[in-house]
Order: structure tokens, then sequence, then C-alpha cells
């Protein structure tokens, strides 16, 4: 376990809910994420044909009725294919997953894109391709962590499943994802867990992962009771010092009393001082 750039955890993370809501939520079957290869190959073509459909009619000089119209039985295609939502959440397992806040980014990227398609469709419609991908990354990008270990989920590459026991620890780097370091040392990124979710991360680990956040808690007030033990035994220190020079001074005080006392009650003393003043 590894956390050079981070000392001070943070507050709990603001994307973590109750268990059972929409972001930080366990598992439901539904939905792109729980798409098959197959129905996303299908929604992808669908899409492309749509845009096909658009370029050719724009050459040909169609309707822009019948070309921007296309776009609800496209859209309806699409919705069936995507996988409906069960109400039951598998119990033990947890997705940290891109906020649904997400989706409004990707809202807005299709609408800066749309306009400059809609003005030179020939030229621009690769444009569209930008909210499809946005959308696939929301989707395809989270972490799963279960009893079993943890499954990794991203845009590119395959998904990748890691066992508790290949699992040594947890690294923090100063940008981008958390990591997971492994017994050979190696690290892994965790797609969407980010340090502010990291909390999230070790609390549905169940124990699984170091908690950095206690042993940084640790770390602090052991910290704290150090210094107050070095300021108390300073101020031990600085008081028989600050003693003895009271009584030097207690001493020499008491020493010029005593000499004025003397000389107060000698009568010689006095005519010896006195003597040498009146001959002058």
């Amino acid at each position: 376990m590894s956390s050079p750039h981070q000392s001070v955890p943070p507050a709990k993370s603001s994307h973590t809910t109750d268990e059972g809501t929409d972001t930080g939520r366990p598992t439901r079957p539904g939905g792109l994420r729980a798409a098959s290869q197959g129905r996303l190959v299908a929604i992808a073509a669908v899409v492309l044909a749509y845009l096909a459909f658009v370029v050719v009619g724009t050459v040909q000089d169609w309707s822009l009725v019948l070309r921007i119209g296309l776009i609800v039985p496209t859209a309806v295609i699409v919705w069936l294919l995507i996988p409906r939502k069960a109400n039951t959440p598998v119990p033990g397992t947890h997705v940290i997953a891109v906020p649904r806040l997400a989706y409004i980014g990707v809202l807005v990227l299709a609408f800066c894109v749309f306009f400059p398609f809609v003005g030179w469709p020939a030229a621009l419609w690769w444009l569209l391709l930008f909210p499809v991908i946005a959308v696939l990354w929301v989707t395809r990008t989270h972490t799963t962590i279960s009893a079993t270990g943890l499954d990794l989920s991203s845009l590119f590459g395959k998904r990748r499943h890691l066992d508790w026991s290949q699992v040594k620890g947890i690294s923090i780097p100063k940008r981008g994802y958390v990591r997971a370091r492994l017994v050979d040392d190696s690290e892994v990124k965790l797609p969407s867990v980010s340090y502010d979710r990291l909390r999230e991360l070790i609390e549905a680990s169940g124990g699984r992962l170091p908690d950095v956040f206690a042993a940084a808690e640790a770390a602090e007030a052991e910290r704290l009771a150090r210094e107050e033990a070095e300021a108390a035994a300073a101020e031990r220190d600085e008081a028989p010092d600050t003693a003895a020079t009271d009584n030097s001074a207690t001493d020499a005080d008491a020493a010029d009393a005593k000499a004025t006392s003397a000389k107060a009650t000698d009568p010689a003393a006095t005519e010896d001082t006195d003597g040498p003043a009146k001959a002058n």
C-alpha cells in the first residue's frame, strides 16, 4: 500500500449514497452495462446506419424532414435493443461507475455537434460519433466489487477480473484513477474510482482492502500526541532554570538589605564616612 500524494482523508464522497440508489448502487441487471457484445454491436450498427442515411440523403438532396425525422424510429430501435432493468439488486455486489450527471455533458455535447452537422452534413457527419462514444464511455466504465474480487470494465480493452488473493493494496497516484497494487508489485487502474470515491471502494471491500483513512487518522493523532509530549517536556525543563534565577535574585536582594541595615546600626562606620566629608 502506498499513498505518497495524499495524507488527509477527504470528506465522505458526494457520490456515495444509500444502498439501492442509482449512484454507487449495487449491480442491477439491465441497461447498456448489462448489454452483451452482440447488442452493443447492433446498437452501434443502427446508429451508423442512420448516419449513413443522413449522408446519402444530403448528397442526393432528399427532404430535410425525412432525414431528421428518421431520428425517432432510430431512437425507438435503440431503446428496444437495450436490456430492461430489474428491481432486485444482486446482494454483496457494489458498482462504482461514472455518475449519472455525466449524461448531461453528453447531451450538451450532442447539441454542440448537431448544429454544425445540420449546416454541412456531407462533411461533418462524423461529429455525431462523439456523443455516441461519450455514451459508451459512461456506460462501460465502472468497477464492480464483490465477494470474489474486482471486475474492471473500460471503454477500450477487455473486461478484467482480479481475485482478492491477487490484490495486495492500493496506490493513489497524483492524477487519475486509483490503482490496485498486486502481489507481483504491478499496478492496475480501477475505472471510475477517483480519490474522492476511495472511501466507497474501501467500505465495499468489506475489510479486504487496507483502510488508508484510518491509518492517516492514527498517524495524525500520534503526531499531535508527540508534539504535546515535547511541549510538556520543554515546560518542565524551563521550570528549574526560572526557579534558580528567582532564588539568585532573592539572595542578592537579601544581601543588599543586610548591608544597608548594618551601616545604619554602626555609628563608627557612619563617622568614618562623614569625617572626610567635613574635613573637605
